[in-house]
């Protein structure tokens, strides 16, 4: 793995958790917010379980550091936190799909294996999700355990989004996985060493045009008056 490669798989885990904490501690939009720093953070690197556990736990840490002391408004600000969590991983989930679609239809460059492991990761989702909270909630960091506790039980309950949309859509992704025809034996080597992880940055790159396309419109700033000197 060269140098760059490297660089682009490493997370900067203290930026990321400071921009969470501030999308929470300054109260406005969190959802949003916190949707745009997750998608941020995961359309840097390919789309991997391990990449994503990591983008939602460091999240979810800068969150709860970012929550107010008050019981009332920490448990509503960790739900909008989570809420744009759910948002980001709903489009992290829409990326995914797309790239397995991609990927079957370039047969001869990744496996059958390779499409039903890209699947199994998107399945997996959710319980990346509640996986997260509960890495929080035992490592003790978070003055707000019982909250994390109830948000545990009301998604192991009721769901999430992504995991509806990612059920909504599995039907006809495994149809279309099981028409990937086997590699042939001179291709094994290659789709084990590069498939899943190409399907995985396909799906980053789809994710960057997605968080693009999410954004709020950049505002125009005159700087005409500001830069001319003020006349005495």
């Amino acid at each position: 793995m060269t140098a760059d490669t490297q660089n682009e798989r490493d997370l900067d885990v203290p930026a990321v958790r400071e921009d969470a904490r501030s999308a929470v501690a300054q109260g406005d939009d969190i959802s949003d917010a916190v949707r745009d720093v997750v998608l941020r953070a995961l359309s840097r690197r390919p789309l991997e379980r391990e990449n994503i556990s990591q983008v939602m736990q460091t999240v979810l840490e800068g969150a709860a550091e970012g929550a107010p002391e008050s019981s009332v408004e920490t448990t509503e600000a960790l739900k909008r936190a989570v809420a744009g969590i759910d948002a980001a991983m709903m489009s992290a989930a829409e990326a995914s799909r797309l790239a397995i679609e991609e990927a079957a239809g370039r047969a001869d460059e990744f496996s059958e294996t390779d499409l039903k492991q890209a699947l199994d990761d998107l399945v997996e989702l959710d319980k990346l999700f509640v996986d997260a909270i509960g890495d929080l909630l035992k490592s003790g960091a978070a003055t707000s355990g019982e909250i994390l506790k109830d948000l545990i039980t009301h998604i192991q309950r009721t769901g999430t989004d992504t995991g509806r949309s990612v059920r909504g859509s599995l039907s006809t992704l495994n149809q279309t996985v099981s028409r990937v025809r086997r590699p042939d034996l001179s291709d094994a080597h290659k789709t084990a060493r590069t498939g899943l992880a190409t399907i995985a940055s396909i799906g980053s790159g789809i994710l960057a045009g997605l968080s693009e396309s999410l954004a709020p419109p950049a505002k125009d700033v005159d700087t005409k008056d500001s830069a001319a000197p003020e006349k005495s």
